[in-house]
């Protein structure tokens, strides 16, 4: 699959379920019993998705190999679960994942589908660079709003270079934020990974909370817009 590294270095991840509820106030479960439960957390994760292939293309975004993030060629097993092009995982969390997936195949007969994973700072930079270029307002879509103008002026500053150089400035300004513990993205932290469940019926998410529970070490949020399950794993 198109973005995932090989073992030992990256991989997919995994999702959980409860009720859906508004995007200001998602749910989280850690467990799954025969009635699973919710609390809502303090803080909402910031669930930004990833630009697709066809967005970074249209913001004139040359490809990650451009970079100098060359994707691996070793070859490996591609997991049974599906993962959307560009989304990497470190392989402990990846393995988890895969827990996750197997007990929920198990209750379903279905796998699950992973549409993003943990980033580093220039995974970032590129999908804040593609936003800025094709014209979104990212102070609509980040609650940090002064993360997002430092990023914004190294953006503004560095706007008449060649796109990469701009994207190699802008992740300075978002490692420097990591730094000093400051994550813009809920998926610049370690173990970050969502799940779709906009296609699951309430007997799958159930099952999704009940293997989620099985696997345990993760914390589930459900967010709405879009409608995904947050997961963040030990």
């Amino acid at each position: 699959m198109p973005g995932l590294d090989p073992p030992g270095a990256s991989a997919p991840a995994a999702p959980a379920s409860a009720a859906p509820r508004a995007p200001s106030a998602p749910r989280a479960a850690g467990t799954a019993s025969a009635a699973p439960r919710a609390a809502a957390p303090a803080t909402r994760p910031e669930c930004d998705e990833l630009p697709s292939e066809e967005e970074e293309r249209r913001a004139q975004l040359p490809p990650l190999t451009a970079l100098g993030k060359a994707v691996p060629t070793e070859p490996w097993a591609p997991p049974p679960y599906e993962v959307l092009p560009g989304v990497t995982l470190p392989a402990k969390i990846a393995a988890k994942v895969e827990q996750i997936d197997q007990g929920y195949a198990r209750r379903t007969r279905e796998h699950l589908v992973i549409t993003s994973g943990t980033r580093d700072a220039n995974r970032q930079a590129r999908a804040m660079f593609t936003k800025l270029r094709l014209g979104e307002d990212l102070l609509q879509l980040y609650r940090n709003k002064a993360a997002v103008q430092e990023i914004k002026r190294a953006y503004q500053a560095n706007s008449r270079k060649p796109p990469e150089q701009v994207v190699a400035a802008m992740e300075a300004v978002i490692q420097d934020q990591i730094d000093r513990g400051i994550y813009v993205s809920a998926h610049l932290r370690k173990g970050a990974v969502d799940v779709r469940n906009r296609t699951m019926s309430p007997k799958e998410k159930r099952a999704f909370l009940e293997s989620t529970a099985e696997v345990g070490g993760v914390l589930v949020l459900e967010e709405t817009t879009p409608a995904h399950y947050h997961l963040q794993i030990d």
